[in-house]
């Protein structure tokens, strides 16, 4: 009697349980595509669950771009495409990233909306382009205020919690790694950045900013100006190599 049951179909299984096991997929595959493909063919449900935009939101870009540019450029590009029109934050940051670097007009506009959705290495390159490109204090102030929100420091500066040799760099240490790989990658280790404003010297407000702390790479600063200049000159120093 046992042997005769049927398993259950996926077609019998509520539209919102669908739509969670192809978000896991799409946002844990290293072989995404390939694997949604596989999933969408399964049945009829199921490929108009994969066809929803909020999948294409999720497919975790990152994990696969670089192999997929390589060896399959057209597929990729089309890929692109078709994720930037569903609002994936990954696609944005690739395409934002070559708007900037290599635009004819560098634009940060691709870049603003993903920071502001709030992916960290989106938000750390924003910020420190924002910066250092600046031409107001309001301006400066947006980058100061995004470096707080990835940093955990959000709400401190208008409590005036924020006091001498307290800020750090701990999350901006890890996503330079990551953005420095972008970078370099995507621009085939062919940087050029777009020319800045000049910015004239100020001295710290507590003497020996940006001093080891005792964890690696990770420093202690005065001021959030003085953050966002380190985070700029290592940055730089990085992708010039």
């Amino acid at each position: 009697m046992a042997a005769n049951r049927q398993q259950p179909s996926l077609e019998t299984l509520p539209t919102k349980l669908l739509t969670v096991i192809a978000i896991h997929l799409a946002t844990t595959s290293d072989q995404i595509m390939e694997d949604l493909g596989k999933l969408r063919v399964t049945c009829t449900v199921m490929r108009r669950v994969c066809g929803q935009r909020a999948i294409g939101r999720r497919v975790a870009l990152l994990r696969c771009w670089e192999e997929m540019q390589w060896n399959q450029p057209g597929r990729y590009y089309s890929l692109i495409r078709l994720l930037l029109d569903v609002g994936n934050p990954e696609a944005s940051l690739l395409t934002g990233i070559l708007d900037f670097f290599r635009g004819y007009q560098p634009s940060l506009d691709q870049l603003s909306c993903v920071a502001a959705g709030g992916l960290n290495v989106a938000v750390y390159l924003y910020a420190l382009m924002l910066y250092r490109n600046a031409g107001g204090s309001a301006t400066a102030d947006m980058a100061k205020m995004y470096i707080r929100r990835l940093e955990g420091e959000e709400g401190t500066a208008a409590s005036g919690s924020i006091s001498p040799k307290i800020l750090h760099n701990f999350i901006c240490r890890e996503c330079r790694e990551d953005v420095v790989y972008l970078v370099v990658r995507i621009l085939w280790n062919n940087v050029a950045l777009p020319p800045a404003p000049g910015r004239g010297e100020f001295p710290c407000d507590g003497g020996g900013c940006g001093f080891p702390n005792g964890c690696g790479e990770d420093t202690l600063f005065c001021s959030e100006d003085y953050r966002l200049r380190h985070e700029l000159a290592a940055f730089e120093r990085r992708i010039v190599d």
